[in-house]
């Protein structure tokens, strides 16, 4: 499917009403704010322009990555006056559904979870180590200068966030190492791993994530996740008198004194609305994950009518309004994918009521007729590529995922099974009922699950190669499971290219003057994907923080 440039801008960009900026809009956190739908990005004249509000510091989304850029702009100055524009109706962004976790070494609760577990990976663990592995993390994509702010400032950043008032308190690892396959010669998806695969002699995997810094755990008064954590940033905000939120207010266009030179100037709302920025703007808008049309542009491979599993205002817009004052964009094809969600179920942070199975020992995947079609395996990122060039090898968008009544996770209630059978699956007593829930041969599913548990007893896939460690479960008693299974884009690593001070980059490398970006809407932080645990976290704190100190200390423009 071909995708021209006015389907690239329209998908981009936003319509809608803006209300006044007097003030602050009465704004509340949404869990799962709407969609925002498509418009067309313009180009002002700033000659003719005449400034309908001005401010010191204009943030454009209101999401944590610009809470964080205007709470140390307001601690650096707290005379400068801020205004944060969001597009949304409510504010929160990705970060309001997120898990809450934070990528940090170091910290107090990392050193007391490895006195209690005697766990002994936190020893002898350097910033060094943890650069090196964030750039090992994102394949090498990330630039080495970025990725050293965001390891080294991980701890100082941590301890800030304490400071407003989060609390985490616990760890665990992020991902588990690739295990090698039960049988090497057939094992595709498990051999096109995004990394070098390594091991020791015994067997045991020595790539990345060798050290967890993982914070877990985050708490805010009764507020836990995601949401305790933009809570935390929101109240910290709201408690400078000179900074203000304004929902519904997308912005249409970024002014510079000249299409690609000069200052930058301010922004142009979609109402027509024009909002000088005295000192700078800085772009916290989120990355292009909800605009499907962008990231199969970018990426063909995944099916254009890709949905989200995180903010749905995250459609690229201000990643094309700042190409179109000269930005530079870096890593568009780093597209992250989260496989295995059920098609009913596009939350970032997930449903027990939506997926009753425990890990991928537990079930298998099944196509349309009723046959595997690949190895079964943790949902983590070093399969993504593989698993990606799978689908849509075959064509495919969705799939089965069926288990029996040993699948169900020891955790899932008699509630959350009523509910997943009322909304997201089947609860099937026969195999035929399997397969007509499928819609598939029920022979051939037979076969399947037959050959399936052969596996089993033997400890080898000759199939696909599912590592022996997986095998240890047959599919046999009823009642059995089922749900048509689907991915979902979880976030878009790529995006404007920013420098050592978080300001945006022009096509010829050179910064561009009063404008500057924080989070997902940059593009070389993260490299191919984000993959060290608490990522996103410890992104828009750093950059956010970092963006606001050096916007902030601008001599204001006349």
């Amino acid at each position: 499917m071909g995708i021209d440039r006015r389907d690239f801008l329209k998908g981009a960009a936003i319509l809608g009403g803006a209300t006044a900026l007097s003030g602050l809009a009465a704004c509340t956190p949404d869990p799962q704010p709407e969609q925002s739908e498509p418009g067309e990005i313009s180009t002002v004249d700033p000659s003719t322009l005449k400034w309908d509000e001005e401010y010191d510091l204009v943030i454009v989304g209101g999401g944590g990555a610009g809470m964080i850029a205007a709470i140390q702009a307001a601690q650096d100055d707290p005379k400068a006056t801020i205004v944060i524009l969001e597009k949304m109706s409510k504010e929160g962004g990705s970060t309001i559904i997120s898990g809450g976790n934070i990528g940090a070494m170091g910290t107090d609760n990392l050193k007391a979870f490895a006195e209690s577990s005697g766990n002994d990976v936190y020893k002898n663990d350097t910033f060094e180590m943890y650069w090196e592995d964030k750039l090992a993390a994102g394949c090498y994509f990330g630039h080495p200068e970025i990725a050293k702010l965001f390891t080294f400032n991980s701890l100082d950043n941590f301890n800030w966030n304490e400071s407003l008032g989060i609390k985490w308190n616990g760890s665990r690892a992020y991902e588990s190492p690739v295990e090698m396959p039960s049988d090497w010669t057939a094992s595709a998806v498990m051999q096109a791993s995004q990394y070098l695969m390594t091991y020791n002699a015994k067997g045991e995997s020595t790539m990345i994530n060798r050290k967890i810094r993982y914070n877990i755990g985050s708490r805010y008064g009764e507020l836990s996740g995601g949401a305790a954590d933009f809570q935390c940033w929101l109240d910290n905000m709201k408690a400078n008198p000179n900074a203000s939120l304004v929902c519904d207010a997308p912005v249409d266009s970024i002014v510079r004194e000249k299409p690609f030179s000069g200052d930058v100037l301010g922004v142009v709302l979609k109402n027509g609305k024009t909002i000088k920025a005295k000192r700078a703007v800085i772009l916290a808008a989120g990355g292009f994950h909800a605009n499907p049309a962008m990231v199969h542009l970018h990426d063909p491979r995944v099916d254009p009518s890709v949905e989200s599993s995180g903010g749905r205002g995250c459609t690229g817009d201000m990643i094309i309004a700042a190409q179109m004052v000269g930005a530079q964009t870096v890593n568009m094809q780093c597209i992250q994918i989260d496989f295995g969600g059920s098609v009913k179920e596009p939350s970032m942070s997930g449903n027990s009521n939506s997926n009753p199975f425990s890990g991928a020992g537990f079930y298998i995947d099944v196509d349309r007729g009723g046959k595997r079609f690949w190895t079964e395996k943790p949902s983590d990122e070093q399969y993504m590529d593989a698993e990606l060039m799978t689908l849509h090898g075959k064509g495919m968008k969705t799939w089965f995922r069926l288990g029996d009544s040993g699948s169900v996770a020891s955790n899932r209630t008699p509630e959350n099974l009523a509910s997943f059978a009322a909304n997201y699956g089947s609860v099937c007593n026969t195999i035929a009922e399997l397969a007509t829930a499928i819609g598939c041969n029920a022979t051939t599913l037979q076969e399947t699950i037959d050959r399936y548990n052969s596996f089993i007893d033997t400890k080898k896939d000759t199939e696909f190669g599912k590592p022996t460690s997986l095998l240890n479960h047959k599919i046999e008693t009823p009642p059995f499971y089922v749900f048509e299974a689907t991915y979902y884009c979880r976030t878009t690593p790529g995006g404007l290219q920013i420098d050592t001070n978080s300001q945006v980059v022009d096509l010829f490398g050179q910064p561009i003057p009063r404008l500057f970006a924080a989070g997902e809407v940059t593009g070389n932080v993260h490299g191919r994907f984000r993959n060290n645990g608490g990522d996103s976290m410890c992104d828009i704190t750093c950059f956010g923080r970092l963006s606001g100190q050096n916007a902030v200390k601008l001599a204001p423009l006349s």
